[in-house]
């Protein structure tokens, strides 16, 4: 995926690896508070501008030149009519982000370090069952979380079903496009137990984060640097952060409004939560996906 850059997918995976172990200690070692402060600005910092600069994506794709203030308007209009619409129905958001994000890490995570693989269903049921075992270790806080927003109460047997169901078809998926998949295959094997650890020993928010930044989040920076620019060097990912800024700055006093507005409405502010994050996370699937797809028709 990154050969001829500046992070080869040697690089990438190494750090993937150093990192992980690295916040496990550091979990033995910190208060909560200050792993609260550390993989929350990290969030806010890798996780939001990943997808800030998805309306350079989609000018770059269609190789035409749109003007960036119309492409960003119609951007904003359906995220806002996206979370409108989701805000009626919060337990449908909730079901909706991760539904879309199961295919979105699972193809982040397949394509780290090949980006010639392919395999829809795969991806879908590999996020699944990253999902499904982060659900498992946590699954008391994750039932009062969809209990606070839908009076949905579930059972904690649910959470081990799911967990067995996507391990074997992620397991038949793997069957299937073995010829497709096998140079990744020990990657993958070395990398999920990683996650096991580490959700087994961080809390649910602190687990969700490690994935989102370090496995997602910044692979899809340096991915992203790489189809705008050509390359994915120091000077170029400096680039890519300078460009995203102004939306990334939005976004964040964004956030801050809507805390300052909703705080003392806990279960309120969890409903508007899930509503914008389905709603961020449409449009960005939908743009990395078509971004990965013309990599691999040039492949």
């Amino acid at each position: 995926m990154l050969k001829n850059s500046y992070v080869s997918g040697n690089k990438l995976f190494t750090f993937i690896i150093i990192s992980t172990f690295f916040l496990i200690i550091l979990n033995w070692i910190l208060s909560d508070f200050t792993q609260l402060v550390i993989y929350f600005s990290s969030v806010l910092l890798f996780g939001i501008i990943h997808g800030a600069n998805d309306i350079y994506l989609i000018i770059r794709g269609n190789n035409k030149n749109k003007k960036i203030s119309k492409t960003t308007f119609i951007y904003v209009f359906i995220v806002l009519l996206i979370t409108l619409i989701f805000f009626s129905f919060p337990l449908l958001s909730l079901i909706f982000f991760v539904l879309f994000s199961c295919y979105h890490f699972g193809e982040q995570q397949w394509t780290i370090l090949d980006e010639n693989i392919d395999s829809g269903p795969l991806f879908f049921f590999n996020g699944l069952l990253i999902f499904a075992t982060l659900f498992y270790f946590h699954r008391i806080e994750v039932i009062e979380i969809v209990y606070m927003i839908s009076s949905f109460s579930l059972i904690s047997d649910f959470f081990k079903y799911l967990l067995i169901t996507s391990i074997l078809l992620t397991l038949i998926s793997l069957l299937i496009n073995y010829k497709r998949v096998k140079s990744q295959i020990l990657n993958q094997i070395i990398l999920f137990p990683l996650l096991i650890i580490a959700f087994s020993q961080l809390s649910l928010f602190n687990s969700f984060a490690l994935y989102f930044v370090i496995y997602h989040s910044i692979p899809s920076i340096l991915e992203q640097t790489n189809f705008l620019y050509g390359s994915s060097t120091y000077p170029l990912i400096k680039k890519y952060f300078i460009t995203a800024m102004p939306y990334w700055i939005t976004a964040l006093i964004g956030l801050l409004v809507f805390y300052l507005i909703f705080s003392k409405n806990f279960t309120f502010s969890l409903d508007i939560f899930f509503s914008f994050l389905a709603a961020i996370t449409f449009p960005h699937v939908i743009v990395i996906y078509k971004m990965k797809k013309i990599t691999n028709d040039k492949i």
